[in-house]
């Protein structure tokens, strides 16, 4: 089946604005109704698609390798608050509905479990450890005794005096933890829509700030910052907003922000704390940025990516801490800067990271690439073009990634010479797939060419797979037939990549 990325990109794009919405209004608000009407113009194309199956990580969702909507904040959010509550991918199948959408949204929220009804054609997996906790209620609620009923007090004449009502707790003298009342004071903060009721609220927050940090939880105050993040979205006072980050400056002091940074690199975060602390940093990133970058040196690759999604979350507020990195001496320390500043996905960083493709250290400019490619755009298409020569073969890979996220199809013919010139299979099969992004009237022949078997020099099965997935991703139906035709190879990795972009 070849990969329409189009039908795909509409659907997600009514389906995050719903999700916005719904969030903001009740289901009976035109707006939504409006939403879910463009859902329900969207499905048809996706249905077409038969049954997809999408990988749901910290930052976004994924398919077939690429990053669905990078850039679409809704989107993100939604796939954070699934990723938080353990959800790894979800698999939509023809026949889902405009309101199995929201059954989705009702488990990213936590109103919905994963495995209800409501979710018709939308199946929803687990990770192993949230699998495991949803089996154990599930079997708790099976088998718990039902609690029984207390025996009939008899009648007394006499009324009992009255009981003097328990003691509040020594430990928390005013009933509540002040975790617990400044969830539920940053919640009343994101529904009040009264200036005066803000201002209060705000004001309980500042008086519960010093109860907070004598509690030394780092996931309570990172979510108490996050939630301050999110309401400033919606409060347009100036003066109120001024306010607010007031409230998270007074909880988030350099120690602190240091201490989430680090909690954030670390193995064992539970997912809704380590969104929390995502949200956070990303909130602070004027600040944090430069405790990111060095943190991000230190973390072993398998844990690097909350680091990412911080500093996609943070977006423009930590540019310009990003950009005094970028004048290090030292070429990691530029690296990471570099690959963060495209995370932020502000236009204006474009040309700054086109003159690092051209830095003496490789590592500089395969990062610099990345962040382009994070950037997009047809105006980073050109300039990324002399990478395909770099001696380093990882830059060459990252310029034929960077040329396929800016879309330009007139740079196919470009990619296609240097299929000719190209030696190294990994670079070979990244300009492969680029073709197969673009779509030029042209790809289609050259990448069933690089598919067939034989050649000279012989193709290999990783370069003739990577020649498949370009296929799949063109909308014809000349790839359709070729990708079943290559189902039934004799190669077994050329056979696993064609089934595989026929799902």
């Amino acid at each position: 089946m070849a990969i329409d990325t189009g039908a795909v990109d509409r659907a997600l794009g009514a389906i995050g604005t719903t999700f916005r919405l719904t969030r903001l209004y009740p289901p009976s608000h035109p707006a939504v109704l409006e939403a879910m009407r463009q859902i329900t113009g969207a499905l048809p194309a996706l249905a077409a698609l038969g049954t997809i199956e999408w990988k749901i990580g910290a930052t976004g969702l994924h398919w077939h390798g690429q990053h669905l909507l990078p850039r679409n904040t809704q989107i993100a959010e939604l796939a954070g608050l699934l990723f938080a509550r353990g959800v790894r991918a979800i698999q939509v199948n023809p026949g889902v509905t405009p309101e199995h959408w929201l059954g989705l949204f009702g488990v990213a929220v936590g109103n919905v479990s994963p495995d209800d009804a409501v979710l018709g054609q939308i199946t929803v997996m687990l990770g192993r450890r949230a699998s495991q906790r949803l089996s154990a209620a599930r079997v708790l609620g099976e088998v718990a005794p039902a609690v029984p009923a207390p025996p009939p007090v008899p009648p007394m004449s006499p009324s009992p005096p009255p009981v003097a009502p328990p003691p509040a707790s020594g430990l928390f003298p005013e009933g509540l933890p002040p975790d617990v009342e400044a969830r539920r004071a940053v919640t009343a903060l994101q529904t009040a829509s009264a200036a005066d009721e803000q201002r209060a609220t705000i004001e309980r927050l500042r008086r519960l700030t010093p109860k907070l940090l004598a509690l030394r939880d780092i996931g309570a105050i990172a979510e108490v910052v996050a939630g301050l993040d999110r309401s400033l979205g919606k409060i347009q006072d100036p003066d109120i907003q001024e306010a607010i980050g007031e409230v998270a400056g007074a909880l988030a002091d350099e120690a602190i922000v240091e201490r989430m940074v680090t909690r954030l690199g670390e193995a064992r975060v539970p997912p809704a704390e380590r969104a929390h602390l995502v949200r956070a940093v990303g909130a602070l990133g004027a600040v944090s940025a430069a405790l990111v970058v060095d943190a991000y040196l230190q973390t072993p690759p398998e844990l690097r990516e909350a680091y990412r999604a911080a500093m996609r979350d943070a977006g423009e507020r930590a540019t310009e801490i990003l950009q005094s990195q970028v004048q290090s001496k030292v070429p990691e320390v530029v690296a990471a800067a570099a690959e963060f500043l495209g995370l932020s996905g502000s236009p204006q960083i474009a040309p700054l990271l086109i003159g690092l493709t051209r830095h003496g250290d490789e590592r500089v400019r395969e990062a610099a690439l990345l962040g382009l490619t994070e950037l997009g755009g047809r105006e980073i298409s050109r300039p990324a073009m002399p990478a395909l020569k770099d001696e380093s073969v990882l830059v060459r890979t990252a310029a034929a990634r960077a040329i396929a996220a800016a879309g330009d199809i007139g740079a196919t013919t470009v990619l296609v010479r240097r299929l000719e010139q190209e030696k190294d299979e990994g670079v070979l099969a990244a300009l492969l797939k680029a073709i197969g992004q673009l779509g030029a009237p042209d790809a289609l022949e050259v990448l069933a060419r690089y598919a067939e078997p034989g050649g000279r020099p012989r193709r290999t099965p990783f370069v003739r797979a990577a020649a498949i997935e370009g296929l799949a991703r063109l909308d014809r139906v000349e790839a359709k037939a070729l990708l079943e035709l290559y189902a039934r190879d004799k190669e077994p990795t050329v056979k696993r990549a064609a089934e595989a972009s026929l799902r």
